[in-house]
């Protein structure tokens, strides 16, 4: 079960990948939370640990979930895979790249385990997610702020340092 969020939430990804053989998969994906991804995703992130919604998949709409299953289908695409072991098989074809996801809230416990799952099966991509430490009204942003509401966890990560206005922190 997914609520609506009550805030809107955009999140950028910008990444390029290269190959073995091939030109690089370069690109951007924006999305905007309470929108739905059609097609596969790859990474279910976690359920909610504790509370009223335990167990429940309240994430489903985050973009920076959707942003990360995304690029998922398009290196799959990419790769000709139809199914985890075959990507275990043929990953050596990803040979490096980066990406930045940059979110205006940090991500979740539920994203947050998405993007750990994506770069345990491409460790030679690099991950910069930064997210804002204002908000619309100047007002300032902890580096993890409580997620609120009926929900558990929080949003962003504790280590995260200021960078050009923004929180940032580099994955690896």
């Amino acid at each position: 079960m997914t609520t609506a969020a009550a805030y809107d939430n955009r999140a950028i990804l910008k990444y390029r990948i290269s190959f073995t053989a091939g030109p690089d998969l370069e690109g951007t994906i924006e999305r905007m939370s309470g929108t739905t991804v059609v097609g596969s995703t790859y990474y279910h992130g976690r359920p909610e640990p504790k509370g009223k919604f335990e167990g429940q998949y309240r994430h489903n709409k985050d973009p920076e979930r959707q942003t990360v299953n995304l690029l998922a289908n398009a290196v799959w695409e990419r790769l000709g895979c139809n199914d985890d072991q075959y990507l275990a098989q043929i990953l050596a074809q990803v040979t490096g790249g980066s990406i930045e996801l940059h979110s205006d809230k940090g991500p979740c416990h539920s994203c947050r385990a998405i993007l750990k799952d994506f770069l345990e099966h491409y460790p030679m991509i690099t991950c910069v997610v930064t997210y804002r430490k204002t908000d619309g009204r100047g007002q300032q942003i902890p580096n993890l702020a409580p997620a609120g509401g009926d929900l558990c966890g929080a949003y962003g990560y504790e280590d995260a340092v200021e960078v050009n206005g923004n929180w940032c922190k580099v994955l690896r």
